[in-house]
C-alpha cells in the first residue's frame, strides 16, 4: 500500500495537495465553534473580574518540566498573573487511570517537596479530578498532548472555556519528523509556541482558517530548553551525591530500537560502561536511560525484569557508577564532564553547558535537521567499543580539541535570536492575548 501511495503521490500532485488539504480542514472545521464559544465566556468573564489573568500549567511528566520552568517562573514573579501548577499522575493510559484504586500522585509529591507555589493535586479522589473549569483559568499550558490525560483535561474539553497554549516537550532534530503534530490537539490550540518558523508555518498550514479568524495562532517564541539550560547553570543536583572523582560521565541511551526515531545504543554499550568503571576508578559514570526504556525492553523481549534488575544492581554495587534516579536532569548535566549519547533533544540543553559530546551514532541513513546538523561539528561521533574508549581517553586527559566548534555554534546558533529570551516573549503573547 505505501508503494502505491507514493506512486499516486507522483502521478497526481494536484490531487494529492487537494487531499492533504481535505484532511487539514476536516480536523480544523469541526472546532470553530468550540473556540467561538470559549471567546464568548472568556470575554464574559473579562468583563466581570479584576485584571488577573489566571495561568494554569499541566505537568504530568517531570522530566518535560525542564521546558516550562523559566515561563512559569517568569509568570509567578508577575503581578499581572496568577500561576497554577495542576499535577496529574503519570499513571494514565487512554484517557484513564491504569488503576483506579491507586490515588497517589507521584507528580504533586515531586513538586510540593520541590518548594513551588500554586502547587494542586490533580486528582483528589477515585476518579475524581480538580475542577479546572470552575477554577476559570484565562490560559491552560501543555507540552504534552491528549493520550496521556484523563478525559477532563483532554484538549477537547479545556478548549470550550479556556485558551490553550503548547510548548513541546521535544525540539525537531530530524528532518523526517519535523512537523510531526497531534493534529486534533492542534486543532483545539489557541497558541502555538513555535521554536522554529518551519514548525510556525506548518502550525499555521493546519491550523489556516482558525488563524485567519484570530481563533489560533503560532508565534516563533525561540527555544525554551536553551534558556531553561542557561537559568540552571548553578542549580546543585542529588545525581552526584554518590560521586567522588572530578570526571563525570553521564550515559544516556535512548528508549527504543527503532532507526527511524534514532535507535538506542543501550544493548550494545551497557557492559561496555560497567568494564569502563572497573577499570578506571577515577572516572563516576551516571546512566541516565530514557524514562521509558526499561519498560519498552521489557514490554518488547529485549529484556527481562530479571536481566534489567540485574544491571541495576550490578552498578549499584560498583562504587563509581549509578543508575540514574532523579526526575530532572539540567542540575545534573551543569555538574558533569561529558555527555554519551543517542540521538536525543537532551543535546540543546547539553550544548549549553560548552562541555564535550560523545554522539554514539547508530544509522547514517538518518536525516538531521539544520540544527542538529550544526551542533554534530562539535561532537565526538563514536559507532564502537574502540573508538569510544580512546574518545573518553582523550578527554580524560584534557585534551578536547572540538570545545572551539562547540562555542562557536553555541554562540552563533543556540544563543542568537530569542532562544535566551523564550519565556518574556512567551509573557507578552500571553498578555497581548488575553483580552481577544
Amino acid at each position: 500500500m505505501s508503494a502505491r501511495r507514493e506512486l499516486l503521490k507522483r502521478k497526481l500532485p494536484i490531487l494529492t495537495r487537494f487531499i492533504h488539504y481535505l484532511k487539514r480542514r476536516r480536523n480544523e472545521l469541526p472546532t470553530v465553534t468550540r473556540h467561538l464559544k470559549r471567546r464568548r465566556i472568556q470575554r464574559k468573564r473579562i468583563k466581570a473580574k479584576q485584571d488577573i489573568i489566571k495561568a494554569v500549567f499541566i505537568c504530568q511528566y517531570i522530566p518535560s518540566w525542564s521546558k516550562n520552568k523559566a515561563l512559569y517562573d517568569t509568570l509567578s514573579n508577575d503581578k499581572r498573573f496568577e500561576t497554577m501548577l495542576l499535577c496529574v499522575p503519570n499513571r494514565i493510559s487512554s484517557n484513564c487511570l491504569i488503576d483506579p484504586d491507586d490515588t497517589t500522585n507521584d507528580t504533586y509529591e515531586h513538586f510540593s517537596c520541590m518548594g513551588y507555589s500554586g502547587v494542586i493535586n490533580a486528582l483528589v479522589g477515585k476518579n475524581k479530578w480538580f475542577d479546572l473549569k470552575n477554577y476559570s483559568p484565562d490560559y491552560v499550558i501543555y507540552n504534552r498532548y491528549d493520550r496521556p490525560m484523563p478525559l477532563e483535561y483532554t484538549s477537547k474539553v479545556v478548549s470550550s472555556y479556556s485558551k490553550i497554549c503548547l510548548i513541546e516537550y521535544g525540539t525537531s532534530l530530524l528532518k523526517m519528523v519535523d512537523y510531526l503534530f497531534d493534529y486534533h490537539f492542534i486543532a483545539n490550540t489557541y497558541c502555538y509556541f513555535a521554536e522554529t518558523e518551519a514548525k510556525k508555518n506548518e502550525f499555521i498550514r493546519w491550523n489556516r482558517v482558525l488563524c485567519r479568524l484570530g481563533l489560533s495562532n503560532g508565534i516563533c517564541c525561540g527555544i525554551p530548553a536553551v534558556e531553561n539550560a542557561i537559568l540552571a547553570e548553578n542549580s546543585e543536583g542529588k545525581a552526584w551525591q554518590f560521586s567522588h572523582n572530578h570526571f563525570r560521565i553521564i550515559y544516556a541511551p535512548r528508549w527504543t530500537m527503532d532507526p527511524v526515531w534514532g535507535g538506542s545504543s543501550f544493548l550494545k554499550y551497557h557492559q561496555l560502561f560497567i568494564s569502563i568503571a572497573d577499570s578506571q576508578p577515577t572516572v563516576d559514570i551516571l546512566v541516565r536511560p530514557h524514562p521509558l526504556m526499561f519498560d519498552n525492553f521489557i514490554n518488547t523481549g529485549l529484556m527481562t525484569i530479571d536481566e534489567v534488575n540485574a544491571y541495576k544492581k550490578s552498578c549499584d554495587e560498583r562504587p563509581n557508577i549509578r543508575v540514574d534516579t532523579e526526575k530532572e536532569y539540567l542540575a545534573t548535566f551543569w555538574n558533569s564532564s561529558v555527555l554519551i549519547c543517542d540521538f536525543s533533544s537532551m543535546i540543546i540543553e547539553y550544548y549549553v553547558t560548552r562541555k564535550p559530546i560523545i554522539y554514539l551514532t547508530y544509522d547514517d541513513k538518518i536525516e538531521y535537521n539544520n540544527l542538529m546538523s550544526a551542533m554534530l561539528k562539535g561532537c565526538y561521533l563514536v559507532n564502537n567499543d574502540s573508538d569510544l574508549k580512546k574518545t573518553i581517553d582523550m578527554l580524560l586527559a584534557g585534551e578536547d580539541p572540538l570545545a572551539p566548534v562547540r562555542s562557536e555554534v553555541c554562540d552563533t546558533v543556540l544563543l542568537q535570536g530569542d532562544n535566551d529570551k523564550a519565556s518574556e516573549n512567551m509573557k507578552q503573547i500571553l498578555l497581548n492575548g488575553y483580552r481577544k
